[in-house]
C-alpha cells in the first residue's frame, strides 16, 4: 500500500492547497502539515481527506517552530513507523481510526469473479441480470464538463440525510477545482437521456481511487451504483491497472466487490 498511499492525490500539493483554502486559511503551513498553538496537524479535515502525507522533519526543525506536540490521523501503519523512526519524544499514542477498502485487480475480468466468494459472485450476476432485463444500452462513460459535474452534484444533493446535506457552495466549488485538476474525472452510467450514477474519481496509470459517487434515486432498485463500479472495474483490468480503491468507509458494496480492509491510525506525539 506504501506507493499506492504516496501516489494518491491526498498527498499531491493541488489538493492540500484547495483542502487549505476550504478548511485551515490562514494558518501556518510546514511541511504538508499544519502549525498552530505548539501543534502540528494535517492540512483537511479527516472527513474528506482519506489518505495523508508522511511528515518528514526533525526534533531540532520542531523545536526552531517551538513544536511541542504532534497530532496526526489517516496514517497507513508505515507511515507511523517513519515519524517515530525520525523523532525523539517523551510519549506516544497510537490509535486505531478510520478504515479504506481497497480492491486489488488480477489479469483478467473472468478471473476476478473466479476470485470471488461464490455468494458475493452469484449476487452480482443477480442484480446485472436485473439491470439489463430494464436498460438495455447503457454505457460506460467519463468526462470532466460542467454539465456532468452539475449532474453529479444535483445527484449527491438529493441524497438522503448526511450525504445530502454534505455538498454545501463551499463543497461544490472545492469539487469543481478538483475536477479541473490533473488526473480526476466523472465516471458515469449513462442511457438514452439518463445518467444512473456517477463516480468522482482519481486515476493514475497504476489505478483508480473512488473519491465519491452518486446515483440517480428514480433508479435505486436497479442498483445502478453496483452497475457502474462493475463496469469501471472491467475497465481497470482490461487497462491492466492494478488496483480500485475505495478509500475510507465500510460500506457493504465495498466488500461484495472483493475489497480488503486497511487500517488507518491516529498518532499523537508529546516532544
Amino acid at each position: 500500500m506504501k506507493e499506492q498511499v504516496l501516489s494518491s492525490p491526498f498527498v499531491t500539493k493541488s489538493f492540500l492547497k484547495l483542502a487549505y483554502d476550504l478548511d485551515a486559511y490562514g494558518q501556518e503551513i510546514f511541511k504538508d502539515h499544519l502549525i498552530a498553538d505548539n501543534e502540528i496537524s494535517n492540512i483537511g479535515n479527516r472527513s474528506f481527506v482519506d489518505y495523508r502525507p508522511t511528515l518528514i522533519t526533525s526534533n531540532k526543525e520542531l523545536e526552531l517552530r517551538g513544536v511541542n506536540k504532534i497530532k496526526l490521523n489517516s496514517l497507513n501503519y508505515f507511515q507511523v513507523g517513519d515519524v517515530l523512526n525520525e523523532l525523539e519524544s517523551k510519549q506516544y499514542f497510537v490509535t486505531k481510526s478510520d478504515i479504506a477498502v481497497n480492491l486489488n485487480l488480477v489479469s483478467s475480468y473472468e478471473q476476478y469473479l473466479e476470485f470471488l466468494p461464490k455468494k458475493k459472485r452469484h449476487e452480482l450476476k443477480r442484480k446485472k441480470r436485473n439491470f439489463e432485463k430494464e436498460i438495455t444500452d447503457v454505457q460506460l462513460l467519463e468526462s470532466s464538463s460542467d454539465d456532468l459535474f452539475e449532474v453529479f452534484i444535483q445527484q449527491h444533493r438529493d441524497s438522503l440525510g448526511i450525504k445530502g446535506e454534505f455538498m454545501t457552495e463551499d463543497f461544490k466549488s472545492f469539487f469543481y477545482e478538483l475536477l479541473n485538476t490533473d488526473n480526476w474525472k466523472i465516471y458515469y452510467l449513462h442511457s438514452e437521456n439518463s445518467i444512473f450514477s456517477t463516480a468522482f474519481c482519481y486515476e493514475t496509470d497504476k489505478g483508480c481511487y473512488l473519491y465519491n459517487s452518486t446515483r440517480n434515486n428514480l433508479f435505486n432498485d436497479l442498483n445502478p451504483g453496483i452497475i457502474l463500479n462493475d463496469l469501471i472495474i472491467q475497465k481497470l483490468i482490461n487497462e491492466k491497472k492494478k488496483f480500485f480503491d475505495f478509500l475510507k468507509g465500510t460500506e457493504r458494496y465495498k466488500y461484495d466487490f472483493g475489497g480488503i480492509s486497511v487500517q488507518l491510525y491516529d498518532l499523537k506525539i508529546n516532544l
